[in-house]
């Protein structure tokens, strides 16, 4: 969009200007001379302003400020179109096209770069348009229709019905769109698949968790093809930072999810509670398994996205087996192909683009799990490039001295630290840094945040990183599963209820108001600290078979009322639960509930607290 509307003010602009041009030179006796169009050069630091601004909003995406960076982003774009209305003839100039490109990064990442780009939506678009089955028989075996060696033999029921009829019907244009997908990685991972001795059956996991978009990331933070979070990925192998994110690597985040398919199947001996364990947890499968003592998962009382999870991957399973049943065509294309280059230093892109034989755009495109303009300082990756380039790019790569491998840097700011002292450094200048960081007054950086600053080639740091996700990785124990599942099951004057989370949601308000607390509800939902609940997720909690929300005494509330309205607070340096509380004249038990902590909870500058407050000191 930006390019067309930049195209349309420069044919407009042009053929104005043009015909102004022409009308003089027929008059030639003017006494002001005409400039030649080639002569308008814009002073060189307009342009590195922009890339930095360009820089600053993309490191504003990487650290979530999405608000922030949509707003960066849409003024950066507003100042560009102006200076091309101000500056017709600069449209054309190689440093202006550069800059254009630039703006289509941006575009890149959001919102495609967020959502969820394929079946985060699904459920909720599905049910738009049919009703769940809330209860369902146990699917008939049909067989094995050509895939004899399969673990999923034809089944059908009314919940795996449910997905054929909607991928066939309102889904259709979608899940075609993910075959095509399909189709350019289905080499890789079906050679990564046979070498895991994994069935190729599995790549619909990633067909149903991404739609093969490497990019895809999931309300719930989970990102690549095969949707792993963050702390799941650092078991097996996958490196996570800021630089560079392996989840989206087609080749390392198959391995991974292979291996973690295996660990999980290794558990019960069953693909479908493997597949259920990979949506919603292994001990929470675990618990459910004990609880109804069967494993068969068709038996369990699991999450409402875990039970559509499972036919959802069986439905999609069964029209890949047999498109043309379904009214479905594979696409015909031909698929990604890359040689893979080790690159041990921090190294523009564009240089390494340049030595492949092709376009920085390109590479990018080939390598989704390069967050930022260069490789990752520090660690040792693969690059890909173009297939047949290769051996050639890594012997020119080998060859270039470390200045002209032109890299940037994360600094935490200090305490005492000054903008100045950082500046000398990295040796760089103080209004280079503040353009690049958005920073209005160079005495207001605060100890622990963290700045973007450019560094020279030659203070690059050799590789101490490198690739790990081929490594086989035991990280699931069959016993330690059924240990703890057993641990959880509730005494005999206790009932399970279910709630469903709702927005604005805590889990400290959750738990208060079942009499229970945080950390059991943690613990029977395997939510981790760092785990994120969303509205429409269902918890399961445990209480006294006599408990009634409605008569519980008010006294075990919160002393804030309810209805008393939320604010969030950022922690600061040297704040505790104590001080903030007595800002906001709350209790400190009521404020380590309202965000799911308790009173030996260590809390960190930047940290965001959720805050009923009743009047501020």
């Amino acid at each position: 969009m930006m390019i067309r509307r930049l195209t349309i003010i420069a044919f407009s602009l042009l053929l104005s200007t043009g015909c102004a041009v022409t009308h003089r030179d027929n008059q030639p006796d003017q006494a002001s001379p005409v400039s030649r169009p080639d002569s308008v050069v814009l002073d060189p630091r307009t342009y590195a302003a922009y890339r930095y601004e360009i820089d600053a909003a993309v490191a504003l995406y990487a650290f979530g400020e999405v608000d922030e960076f949509v707003a960066m982003r849409d003024s950066i774009r507003a100042s560009v179109e102006d200076l091309a209305i101000a500056h017709p003839f600069i449209l054309e100039q190689p440093e202006f096209v550069q800059l254009v490109e630039g703006l289509a990064e941006l575009d890149s990442l959001y919102p495609t770069g967020l959502g969820h780009a394929y079946l985060a939506e699904e459920d909720s678009l599905a049910l738009s348009t049919g009703a769940w089955p809330e209860t369902h028989t146990p699917p008939a075996v049909g067989s094995l229709t050509g895939a004899e060696s399969s673990p999923f033999p034809t089944m059908m029921n009314d919940r795996i019905d449910f997905w054929i009829r909607y991928f066939t019907g309102t889904g259709r244009e979608r899940f075609q769109r993910a075959l095509y997908r399909m189709q350019l990685h289905r080499p890789t991972i079906e050679r990564i698949l046979a070498e895991q001795q994994v069935h190729q059956d599995m790549i619909c996991v990633a067909l149903i968790e991404s739609g093969f978009d490497l990019k895809a990331r999931s309300y719930a933070k989970a990102v690549g093809p095969w949707q792993f979070i963050s702390g799941t990925a650092r078991l097996y192998g996958l490196r996570v930072d800021w630089w560079y994110d392996e989840r989206r690597d087609i080749v390392a985040s198959t391995y991974a999810a292979t291996n973690y398919l295996k660990d999980l199947y290794g558990i019960w001996d069953d693909w479908l509670l493997a597949l259920a364990a990979y949506n919603c947890g292994e001990y929470r499968v675990a618990r459910a398994v004990a609880r109804h003592k069967t494993q068969d998962f068709w038996s369990l009382d699991l999450p409402s996205q875990t039970e559509r999870y499972v036919p959802k991957f069986l439905a999609s399973l069964y029209i890949v087996r047999d498109p043309a049943k379904y009214g479905f065509t594979i696409p015909d294309v031909e698929p990604i192909a890359f040689d893979e280059v080790p690159v041990k230093d921090a190294t523009d892109i564009k240089v390494i683009a340049e030595f492949a034989g092709t376009t920085a755009e390109h590479l990018a495109d080939l390598n989704p799990a390069v967050l930022r303009w260069c490789t990752p300082p520090q660690m040792e990756i693969s690059v890909k490039v173009p297939s047949g380039k290769g051996e050639d790019c890594a012997g020119r790569l080998a060859a270039i001295p470390p200045e002209e491998r032109v890299t940037w840097r994360k600094h935490q700011v200090k305490s005492g630290e000054t903008l100045s002292q950082i500046a000398d450094r990295y040796h760089t200048e103080v209004s280079t840094l503040k353009t690049l960081n958005r920073i209005k007054n160079a005495h207001s950086i605060r100890a622990g945040s963290t700045l973007i600053v450019p560094m020279q080639g030659s203070y690059t740091e050799v590789a101490s990183s490198k690739p790990q996700y081929r490594e086989k990785r035991r990280t699931v124990s069959k016993e330690a599963v059924e240990q703890y599942a057993k641990r959880y099951e509730p005494p005999a004057d206790f009932k399970r209820v279910s709630y469903v989370v709702k927005k604005n949601d805590t889990l400290g308000e959750i738990a208060e108001a079942h009499r229970t607390s945080v950390k059991k509800v943690r613990e029977w939902n395997n939510l981790s600290y760092r785990a994120y609940i969303h509205p429409g997720q269902k918890l399961t909690i445990y209480v006294p078979a006599s408990f009634s929300q409605s008569a519980a005494p008010a006294s075990s509330r919160a002393a804030t009322p309810p209805s008393a309205p939320k604010q969030k607070y950022t922690v600061e340096k040297g704040d505790t639960f104590y001080s903030i509380s007595k800002k906001f004249n709350v209790r400190v038990d009521d404020l380590v509930a309202w965000n799911g902590k308790t009173k030996k909870s260590k809390i960190y500058p930047g940290d965001v607290l959720v805050i009923r407050a009743k009047s501020a000191k």
